[in-house]
């Protein structure tokens, strides 16, 4: 059994959640959480950790079994409805600026962050006829 991590860096633009255990007999449990920004980090991301495992495997004469599964899709905000919401949030007097977000999103929803005045923008969205908080 190995004594460090199996898995190594990632590329930029992905994070990695994961969690080893060992049961004391022989076995490593690698269970975990890739996301990416786009499609190409995403599998970048799976093809390091994927060969990362193969290759602590070989080293050890182990046993690999594996499964990925793919949850929901990158996809990029729609035009139009990021636009409005920019548009909004300008005219209502906050700073705006354009990000990737790591938190998935379902369809029909846009992610946004505050830096710091996240009650006014609370109390904007609440009064607001065309948006409200997810």
């Amino acid at each position: 059994m190995p004594g460090e991590p199996t898995l190594r860096d990632l590329p930029t633009g992905t994070r990695l959640s994961v969690v080893e255990t060992d049961d004391g007999a022989g076995t490593r449990e690698i269970l975990g959480e890739i996301l990416g920004l786009s499609e190409a980090d995403l599998g970048s991301a799976l093809e390091n950790v994927l060969r990362s495992l193969t290759i602590a495997a070989a080293l050890t004469d182990a046993i690999l079994e594996t499964s990925a599964a793919r949850l929901r899709p990158v996809r990029p905000a729609p035009a139009a409805p990021l636009q409005t919401l920019a548009l909004d949030v300008l005219e209502a007097g906050f700073p705006v600026r354009f990000a990737p977000t790591w938190t998935p999103l379902s369809e029909g929803e846009l992610g946004l962050g505050v830096g710091g005045a996240e009650e006014e923008l609370r109390a904007f969205l609440a009064t607001h006829p065309s948006w409200s908080m997810a």
